[in-house]
């Protein structure tokens, strides 16, 4: 094998404490030029998370890269932490983590407030996310691009790119697992419709059953008749 290809292989991760400032590079920047990284994210890609005072975080930055990402680390360092937000800063609710239902529960102990914010990748700029949760009243101020907006917003900005944290096709937490190994073959397959498929698939699916099943009522009464 060659030293190329090597290369091309290699990935880098920087990480900090997670009581101080911390940034996390699954590529460093000369790899970046290399294997092309800035071309190569779609629509709804993370291009950045930012931590501050979010359950085991004091502050922290993490920059995925565009393909498989692997975060790895010994237990309680933080790695669920960082699923959580994904979530919980894209619009998801509570219940999909299977954790605290209260949303101030996500907050650092000992905080009065934290906050989340997520850059996606979207052609024509890139679509940033900001949401700061308050412990006392359990209510988040939202942000869109800069600007102070309602959730509703950004769930349907959310939606346009495609991410669906709902769907344990394309966001399974740990705590899912379970749930997730009791879906039937139907359950799965309309789950991974709505996840990968294009976005008319599921639509169709369902415009097809309806017709399966008009299709057996017609021959249920034509049976009855004669």
């Amino acid at each position: 094998m060659n030293s190329s290809t090597k290369k091309r292989r290699q990935s880098h991760v920087n990480t900090g404490s997670q009581t101080s400032n911390s940034k996390v590079n699954i590529f460093s920047g000369d790899q970046k030029q290399e294997l092309g990284v800035e071309g190569s994210f779609v629509e709804g890609s993370i291009r950045r998370i930012t931590m501050k005072n979010f359950l085991t975080y004091d502050y922290s930055v993490v920059y995925p890269g565009p393909n498989l990402n692997m975060i790895v680390g010994a237990n309680g360092t933080g790695k669920s932490s960082i699923v959580c937000a994904i979530c919980l800063g894209l619009a998801g609710k509570t219940a999909i983590l299977g954790r605290g239902d209260k949303i101030g529960l996500y907050i650092k102990r000992g905080c009065s407030k934290g906050f989340i914010e997520i850059e996606l990748f979207k052609n024509g700029g890139n679509v940033v996310i900001n949401r700061e949760i308050h412990v006392e009243n359990n209510q988040s101020l939202w942000m869109l691009n800069g600007r102070h907006c309602n959730q509703k917003s950004v769930e349907e900005e959310v939606k346009a790119l495609r991410i669906q944290v709902s769907n344990l096709c394309q966001f399974l937490p740990q705590e899912k697992v379970g749930e997730f190994s009791k879906m039937s073959k139907i359950e799965l397959l309309e789950a991974t419709e709505k996840s990968v498929g294009p976005p008319k698939m599921y639509e169709y699916h369902c415009g097809l059953k309806n017709f399966r099943n008009r299709e057996r009522e017609l021959e249920v009464n034509i049976f009855v008749k004669v």
